[in-house]
């Protein structure tokens, strides 16, 4: 047992490391993937910018998705909507069920790539499955757009449709990363302004351990830091997902000079050198025991 839990480990910390891995036909995956989903811009150019600056942020989940879970496993996504994160993983053979609160808006991406919707609200709702249905859980920046007060019951539903030793990967926005510090520094709110709370590492992870899972790999992520930049041309937008070095971060820079990427480009090093200060908080977890049913919190009486 324990000598599988290490392999288990193993695989974890390679799948951080190398999240651009590389295909049989030598081609890299995330170039792949990007071409088969981006039919999803057809009909909803709206979602381009979203599409293009988050692609290497969704890549670096569906790639730990990738080596942890063997091709047919039932995945659900948990706050999916634009479906942009379950259309990648369907297209890698994985069954998706696509959990979101509002999905009428984009119900075409999912019926297009044959991705079952349950519609539920993360804050209130039983989720729509039966206990231990999933293999996985997929949990993608969904957690600092709920109540924290209703974020143990979220958790403890998740924790019920996860089969036992299922694996949750989680991501969410880093409340200590540097620029969070420096707005904080200047006397400006540091929580973005669509988010309702924003966490450390260690929160996130006395909040899985409160709820039935064991912590097997939590780490901070660069990926953001180093593709979350201006461009100035739509062409340029569409080089974002193969931004992987810190010398391609400068040489977008050059050609799309402006205050932020300047910024960026001078605050990645420390960013490197430091990884608490890196904007994205990720978590692999496995459930290792059943919690029971929790009630919504009464804020108030």
């Amino acid at each position: 047992m324990q000598s599988d839990l290490d392999g288990l480990r193993g695989n974890l910390v390679r799948a951080s490391q190398d999240y651009h891995h590389v295909s049989d036909q030598g081609i890299p995956m995330s170039g792949r993937l990007l071409k088969q989903v981006d039919s999803i811009l057809e009909s909803h150019l709206e979602l381009k910018w979203n599409f293009y600056i988050d692609f290497a942020r969704r890549y670096e989940v569906v790639s730990l998705v990738y080596k942890l879970c063997r091709e047919g496993s039932r995945i659900a996504d948990v706050g999916a909507q634009p479906f942009i994160l379950s259309a990648m993983l369907r297209v890698l053979g994985y069954e998706v069920v696509a959990i979101d609160v509002e999905p009428e808006l984009y119900i075409d991406i999912a019926k297009r790539f044959n991705i079952r919707v349950i519609k539920c609200d993360l804050e209130r709702d039983r989720i729509d499955a039966p206990d231990e249905y999933f293999d996985c859980i997929v949990f993608s920046e969904v957690l600092e757009h709920l109540n924290p007060y209703y974020v143990v019951l979220t958790l403890s539903e998740i924790n019920r449709i996860l089969r036992k030793e299922g694996i949750l990967i989680l991501t969410t926005p880093n409340i200590a990363s540097l620029f969070r510090r420096l707005k904080l520094l200047l006397g400006k709110q540091p929580v973005y302004r669509y988010h309702v709370k924003e966490y450390t590492k260690r929160e996130i992870e006395e909040l899985l351990q409160r709820c039935g899972f064991e912590i097997l790999v939590s780490r901070y992520s660069e990926v953001y830091d180093r593709t979350l930049l201006k461009p100035s041309t739509e062409d340029q937008l569409k080089r974002l997902p193969y931004i992987d070095s810190y010398l391609d971060m400068i040489k977008f820079t050059l050609k799309n000079f402006n205050k932020v990427n300047l910024l960026r480009v001078l605050a990645y090093p420390i960013i490197k050198l430091i990884p608490s200060l890196r904007t994205t908080i990720v978590v692999v977890a496995r459930k290792i025991a059943s919690v029971s049913p929790t009630k919504n919190i009464v804020r108030w009486g």
